[in-house]
């Protein structure tokens, strides 16, 4: 049974409707595979919007964790009522009303069948990126696949959002990702997930059943791998 990472952002909780659809989409997806979700936790706080603060980066991080949280849980109600299995994990301490402590052991188990194991609180230290907390994740459960869920189509040569002949690449070396410094994911990310040959799914999320259709083996995007 193919073992897939989905990696998403905060913005996929940005409004109930948001959630209902992300939630639909996984919910399809988790009937044919297991899914591991590293949820990120911007709409709730991210360190770069409240540097105003003047909140130390340390605590600032953690606050990033405990937000992550929040909408793991959330994620896995919605996830419940669809008869989706699902368990959260936190790396960060939770009330065990809400997550289970994240160990590598306890997430392989769940995994083992289909359903969804929702990975909250990042990697539980600061300083380390959501998408590296992903990429570590990815390899430690053994996955096939890593999904990155964005709202472009995929991977392009230039910014398609500030040049209309921007081309969109299908496939992409791990290599090439790193020299030319893709922004889909941080540069760590692209270097853990390359070394342990796991490759990443890059579409857009938000066009229906493009998900189930990318944990199937299709290239509905941009595809980067060793090859």
């Amino acid at each position: 049974m193919k073992k897939v990472l989905l990696k998403i952002s905060g913005e996929a909780f940005a409004s109930e409707a948001e959630l209902k659809r992300t939630a639909r989409e996984i919910a399809a997806t988790a009937k044919i595979a297991s899914l591991a979700i590293v949820v990120g936790g911007g709409n709730i706080w991210r360190f770069r919007d409240k540097k105003d603060l003047r909140i130390d980066r340390v605590e600032s991080d953690f606050l990033g964790m405990t937000a992550t949280t929040f909408n793991a849980v959330t994620l896995s109600a919605v996830l419940k009522k669809l008869k989706i299995r699902t368990k959260v994990f936190s790396a960060i301490r939770t009330p065990t009303e809400l997550a289970e402590p994240y160990s590598i052991s306890a997430a392989k188990k769940f995994l083992s069948k289909k359903g969804a194991a929702i990975l909250a609180g990042g990697t539980g230290k600061p300083f380390v990126t959501t998408d590296s907390g992903a990429a570590i994740r990815a390899v430690e459960l053994k996955c096939d696949l890593v999904v990155k869920a964005t709202n472009v189509d995929g991977v392009f040569d230039h910014d398609p959002r500030k040049s209309k002949s921007a081309k969109l690449l299908k496939k992409i070396s791990f290599k090439k990702a790193v020299q030319e410094k893709f922004g889909v994911m941080d540069l760590a990310a692209f270097k853990i997930l390359g070394k342990a040959d796991i490759p990443i799914s890059v579409f857009n999320f938000a066009k229906k059943g493009l998900l189930k259709k990318a944990v199937e083996g299709k290239n509905m995007g941009s595809l980067i791998s060793s090859k």
